[in-house]
């Protein structure tokens, strides 16, 4: 997002019953008359001003697709959303186009989508005040300079179980899981640091290829710390993100999980945004790939916890 400045509102216009849109996907514009009077639930509740663009939400509220834009990079922050353990990275259920975040009416995680349909209806109602808005954000872009160094990238953490019975005696059983943590891009991860219970014989593992992920045996769930480190030249653009032990400012995430060991686990979704903040990152990526792999290696022989994958990958 750019630089764009923005008046933040708590008018609540769709609150009063008796200012029922009629807006139905159906209705025919009013008669053009010199004074375009405005109904309360064309206004969009952030900038009070006539909707223009309109995005809808999942939870059915109306906003100018900039001002939502703006709310949900202003208000972003690395909030975990429960997912289906089928879900991966490369299956995207949002568009480019659509917007994730909470809903400012109603708090709740949504998502809007552009309403083309929606955008025809105020066009036909309001020809001269549309006109108007138009031109007002036509002015305003003119002072928006694209942010082209931030993106957003896709986390999954979470665990997949296998229950393994030792004999009639619950009590007995072991739980045989695997602990990930999934990002969008791996190129610019610098490592996972993955904190378990301190009753384990090497608590803490550093991950620094992926798959960032741990297979262990054991009887009791708790809840695991996963730091997710940049690397130089990157930063996390979030509330919780701290200073990388390298010292990079802003360069590592803490994330956290507790064990799932209901059917077959679980998982949960983050969306982050990420700052570029040195070019030329390629080459100096590539030189430390195989002295990446050579330390992990190591690291895995030593660790007397490690339990091989099954000969299907499982």
């Amino acid at each position: 997002m750019g630089s764009k400045k923005r008046k933040f509102s708590t008018m609540q216009t769709r609150s009063d019953p008796a200012h029922s849109s009629p807006y139905d996907g159906n209705t025919k514009p009013q008669e053009e008359s010199d004074h375009e009077e405005i109904n309360p639930d064309d206004v969009c509740p952030i900038c009070n001003l006539l909707v223009y663009r309109p995005v809808t939400t999942s939870c059915n509220h109306n906003f100018c697709q900039s001002c939502m834009a703006h709310w949900a990079d202003v208000s972003f922050s690395a909030q975990m959303t429960h997912v289906d353990l089928d879900e991966r990275r490369i299956v995207e259920t949002i568009s480019a186009n659509d917007i994730e975040t909470k809903c400012p009416m109603c708090r709740t995680q949504t998502v809007a989508n552009v309403s083309q349909q929606l955008e025809r209806y105020l066009k036909e109602r309001y020809p001269k005040l549309y006109a108007t808005r138009a031109e007002e954000e036509e002015a305003l872009s003119k002072d928006i300079t694209p942010d082209d160094s931030v993106e957003i990238l896709t986390i999954y953490i979470g665990n997949e179980h296998r229950l393994i019975r030792t004999n009639e005696s619950l009590s007995n059983n072991k739980h045989d899981w695997k602990f990930f943590v999934r990002p969008s891009r791996i190129d610019i991860i610098e490592e996972v640091q993955i904190f378990l219970h301190p009753t384990f014989r090497n608590p803490r593992i550093i991950v620094q290829y992926s798959p960032y992920e741990i297979r262990r045996l054991g009887w009791g769930y708790f809840t695991i710390v996963a730091h997710v480190i940049l690397k130089a030249g990157y930063s996390w653009v979030s509330g919780e993100a701290e200073d990388a032990p390298d010292g990079g400012e802003k360069g590592m995430l803490p994330l956290q999980w507790t064990l799932d060991f209901n059917g077959r686990g679980a998982q949960g979704r983050y969306k982050v945004k990420v700052r570029r903040q040195k070019e030329g990152m390629d080459e100096e990526m590539r030189r430390q790939g195989e002295r990446v792999r050579r330390i992990w290696t190591e690291q895995r022989r030593a660790d007397p916890d490690w339990v091989e994958p099954d000969a299907d990958g499982s």
